[in-house]
């Protein structure tokens, strides 16, 4: 699958950053938790992103840039290896300070060098977005079913390229052949979506435009996307190799569910880190209590939960977590306590910490809990839920009787 090789740039008043002594053409836009990096195909320039940076600008922070030698970026002496892109790429971010976390978005043969930056700096990666990527392997693969027509299509190919880029092409392909036989890099497993033109025109002219060259290339990337536990695969037969030209909405779309990925995830990790941290409290709380300091205790306890902002739903949860898996009931009591006192118009919290003082064998407490759990469930409309608090009522005038 080929990019559109030699593309000029868009007409726009030369601007950008200069990265040491050279210059690189950027255009960076809006703000947003996520700084979006665009890589482009083959000897694109940034201007083929003009479709969908200024949607997602509306949300995150985009950046788009040419590299060296491409449309307004200068050219540079050392050899145009992929490798050598994913260093000026860290070049340009500590030039303009781009911030992670970096939702990395790439076509064709951008698609393989957000691969090269993730793999080396999986912490500031977030989501991933391949937009009909290049893989190492295609070439190969296609050398089994025809190899004659496959070096057909690189004679055409290298006709086609114009002199300026026919060096970093042969570059490129002897790299990309080099990595095909090692381990693909590894990956941060963070969401990711995968776009693949399965588009087979009716009389094609290349060899990797016909069906059993692109059931090649979709399965490569179905290969690509099991790396990552979270994310989608989606296949479109209605724009060619450029969909990011021909179906602009498609790339937003998978950009825009990738961010809103990225943040559940990061939401999940914070939250798991402040339970982690509460964990340990509730331990070293624990340990206090056995120790006979039950007043520093509840004062630890209740400083931890409210330092954690967690809500009356979380807390509840982690009462019982310290109860279940634990085993440490006067703890769990400790913390439903700071639960009905902090959220005193919670039903649930109520009837939580009643339970609990009821396996503590304080009935008369219990009893107290589970009517004012009554009288705030009866204002609602769960039935279920008060038919369980008058149940536990009862359990709890039946415990008084039998003292």
């Amino acid at each position: 699958m080929t990019s559109s090789i030699g593309a000029t740039n868009t007409g726009e008043p030369r601007g950008g950053i200069d990265v040491g002594k050279y210059h690189v053409d950027m255009v960076s836009t809006g703000s947003g938790p996520y700084t979006v990096i665009f890589e482009s195909g083959f000897a694109s320039p940034l201007g083929v992103w003009q479709k969908v940076a200024p949607e997602i600008a509306k949300s995150a922070r985009t950046v788009i840039y040419s590299r060296a030698g491409i449309g307004q970026s200068d050219a540079r002496p050392e050899p145009r290896l992929p490798q050598r892109y994913s260093v000026e790429l860290d070049q340009l971010i500590e030039a303009a300070q781009l911030k992670p976390p970096f939702i990395l978005v790439g076509h064709s043969y951008g698609g393989y060098l957000i691969r090269l930056f993730a793999a080396r700096h999986p912490d500031q990666v977030a989501g991933m977005v391949f937009v009909d990527p290049s893989m190492e392997r295609f070439d190969a693969e296609l050398n089994k079913v025809d190899a004659a027509k496959l070096a057909q299509d690189h004679r055409r190919i290298d006709a086609l390229t114009p002199p300026q880029f026919k060096a970093e092409s042969k570059l490129l392909d002897h790299a990309l052949a080099t990595a095909g036989k090692m381990p693909p890099p590894k990956l941060p497993d963070v969401p990711a979506i995968i776009l693949t033109s399965t588009m087979v025109r009716p009389n094609p002219e290349f060899f990797m435009h016909t069906q059993p060259a692109v059931a090649v290339w979709r399965n490569l990337h179905d290969q690509l996307f099991r790396q990552f536990s979270s994310g989608s695969h989606i296949v479109t037969a209605n724009s060619g190799h450029n969909i990011h030209l021909e179906e602009p909405a498609l790339v937003i779309g998978a950009i825009q569910q990738v961010m809103a990925s990225a943040t559940v995830l990061a939401e999940r990790r914070a939250h798991q880190i402040k339970v982690d941290s509460l964990m340990r409290t509730f331990d070293q709380a624990a340990t206090m209590l056995k120790n006979q300091r039950s007043a520093e205790v509840e004062q630890l306890v209740a400083a931890a939960l409210t330092a954690s902002g967690l809500s009356e739903r979380d807390i509840n949860s982690l009462g019982y977590a310290v109860l279940n898996e634990r085993r440490q009931l006067a703890m769990s009591t400790l913390i439903m306590k700071y639960n009905s006192d902090t959220f005193p118009e919670s039903a649930n919290a109520h009837d939580s910490y009643g339970e609990l003082l009821l396996e503590m064998r304080q009935p008369a407490a219990a009893k107290e809990q589970f009517l004012q759990a009554v009288a705030l469930g009866g204002k609602g409309n769960n039935a279920k839920a008060l038919e369980a608090f008058r149940s536990n009522l009862a359990k709890a005038e039946k415990a008084i009787l039998a003292q």
